[in-house]
């Protein structure tokens, strides 16, 4: 679903237009020294599910630009289903500010709740064809509050 509004010369998209899911099994080959997940690993993760968040929104292509914040809550092992939910949380001219929220799904605990593991603040400038940065649409304000 894709909300368009025109406001001036520019559109504007309601967040739910970029929210971004992504699911991925850990494996042995994750996993650091410590046994855990490497924190590149879900670094990555949280930059695909951003990078695809802010590319729908800006619909095109969006580059990192800086990782603003990124906390590790929890560790996650191999056999976990780590899901990483993104969402649109600002837009500027050409820029956008993207949430992330990663949980994991134990496998050897099905009937305990998902775990926090990680959550993240990554900026990203939509580009055009030769790298230079481009308009984006505007976000719609009233629903970017209902959806925190």
């Amino acid at each position: 679903m894709t909300t368009d509004t025109t406001a001036g010369s520019r559109a504007h998209k309601a967040p739910a237009d970029s929210r971004v899911t992504l699911a991925h099994i850990m494996s042995e080959h994750d996993t650091n020294l410590y046994g855990t997940i490497h924190g590149g690993v879900v670094m990555k993760l949280i930059d695909d599910a951003a990078a695809a968040s802010a590319g729908r929104h800006a619909d095109g292509p969006a580059v990192t630009v800086s990782v603003d914040r990124m906390t590790f809550l929890a560790p996650a092992r191999a056999g976990d289903l780590l899901t990483v939910h993104a969402l649109l949380e600002r837009a500027g001219r050409t820029s956008m500010t993207v949430a992330v929220r990663v949980t994991a799904e134990r496998w050897n605990a099905t009937t305990t709740p998902a775990t926090d593991v990680a959550t993240a603040r990554l900026t990203f400038v939509a580009v055009d064809a030769e790298g230079r940065p481009r308009p984006v649409p505007g976000l719609l304000e009233a629903e970017a509050e209902a959806e925190a």
